[in-house]
């Protein structure tokens, strides 16, 4: 089952923020709006995209996510 998500962030790591457009890019199946900002169709599901996103963010670096449950309910998740 696809999951959709809205993922914005910011990351001061140069590397770091470069793995994490990598992973929109390649696995995610994302789609660019902005450098910092892509919508993703994949098979995660918010706890596993949170997981991979978590490993990337140092203190001071922010990201949000949005994802439509099964409910039709919008979530707005904010790691920092």
């Amino acid at each position: 089952m696809n999951h959709d998500y809205v993922l914005t962030f910011f990351i001061r790591s140069e590397e770091k923020a470069r793995t994490l457009v990598e992973l929109c890019k390649g696995p995610w199946q994302g789609d660019e709006v902005t450098s910092f900002t892509w919508e993703i169709s994949n098979d995660l599901n918010p706890e596993q995209m949170e997981r991979q996103i978590l490993e990337l963010l140092d203190e001071g670096d922010r990201a949000a996510y949005y994802y439509l449950s099964d409910s039709k309910r919008i979530f707005r998740v904010v790691l920092s």
